[in-house]
């Protein structure tokens, strides 16, 4: 069977059309770990590449977070897949174990930034990510029991902007890893494991190695049932955020000195996820930093701001941001410093 023609590269032709809005021409940054899923991806998206109707500019970065002894191996293994199929090939160097405080995260903001560094170099319409719909799942579960939005329960998805200047896409949510591995076996496609995915102590290890067995035992089809559920939540989310952007421009007033208020009675008057949202939507607008911003925080100062108290109340968010409930408004003001 022609390559184009394999149930793996139709999904991923389907999703780069019709959820990532890739066209005809478009120059791609493919992120490639050396892993399975992104080694999939790359082979089916240069499939594309080399097709009259797509001819994608395709290429190729792979990031080495200098995180294990092997990671140099991951990297000449990607380069010589590049090479193997033309394509262009990028490479950066992190180091996120010199950074403080969550060491996931500090390897995630420090993999994007190196991946929007590449992609302004190459002028690249896009950055392709290799998340599926078990990441789909792992991600919907872990913002469940965080107790997240309609927004963060929605999941990944399939395409957004990227420090407002790149469309990061997700062509492969369509798919799960069971599908990857079959794709790749049956053309002969090796690829590289990464240790790390084994240990348990980290959140999506342990819910990959602990949890998703059984939920495919009772579902086999959970992984595809969780990326619809992400559909219909990411259009309700949408509504949502009509109608906080609405609230927003309403209520909100902004003054001179850099404060931003709403009278405490329009927000009791709000519906609780419309209020929410506009207290997330003017903390981010004010300073706060958006990977600190907890919903249980969000939620504590929604219900001061409802409650009947005249009483004063000071809540502070990382990024140097201080809101006050006071007697007839909530304040958002900055610190002048990071919290």
């Amino acid at each position: 069977m022609m390559l184009h023609r394999r149930p793996f590269v139709k999904v991923i032709t389907a999703a780069l059309r019709d959820d990532c809005h890739v066209e005809p021409g478009d120059r791609v940054l493919a992120a490639v770990s050396g892993g399975a899923d992104s080694v999939a991806m790359l082979r089916a998206m240069a499939v594309l590449a080399a097709r009259k109707e797509w001819s994608l500019d395709l290429h190729v970065a792979h990031i080495n977070h200098h995180l294990r002894d092997d990671a140099d191996t991951d990297e000449t293994f990607v380069a010589d897949l590049a090479a193997s199929l033309k394509l262009t090939f990028h490479r950066a160097d992190v180091y996120p174990a010199a950074a403080d405080g969550n060491l996931e995260a500090a390897a995630r903001d420090e993999r994007y930034a190196a991946l929007l560094t590449i992609a302004d170099d190459i002028h690249a319409d896009h950055i392709a990510t290799a998340h599926h719909a078990d990441d789909q799942l792992e991600t919907m579960l872990m913002r469940l029991i965080r107790g997240a939005s309609v927004h963060g329960l929605a999941g990944i998805m399939p395409r957004r902007r990227l420090a407002d200047r790149h469309r990061l896409i997700r062509p492969m949510l369509g798919v799960d890893h069971a599908a990857v591995i079959e794709f790749l076996t049956s053309i002969g496609q090796t690829w590289h494991e990464d240790s790390t995915n084994a240990d348990v102590s980290r959140w999506r290890a342990r819910l990959r190695a602990d949890v998703l067995p059984v939920l495919r035992e009772l579902r086999p089809d959970a992984a595809a049932k969780a990326v619809g559920a992400s559909r219909r939540l990411h259009d309700a989310g949408r509504v949502f955020s009509h109608n906080i952007r609405r609230a927003v421009s309403k209520f909100t007033t902004a003054h001179a000195d850099g404060t931003i208020t709403i009278e405490r009675e329009a927000a009791r008057r709000m519906m609780p996820e419309v209020l929410r949202g506009l207290i997330r939507r003017v903390s981010l607008d004010v300073g706060a930093s958006v990977d600190r911003i907890s919903a249980g925080s969000i939620e504590r100062i929604a219900e001061t701001a409802r409650d009947d108290s005249g009483e004063l109340r000071q809540f502070t968010l990382t990024g140097g941001v201080a809101i006050d409930v006071a007697a007839d408004c909530v304040r958002w003001k900055r610190t002048g410093q990071s919290i």
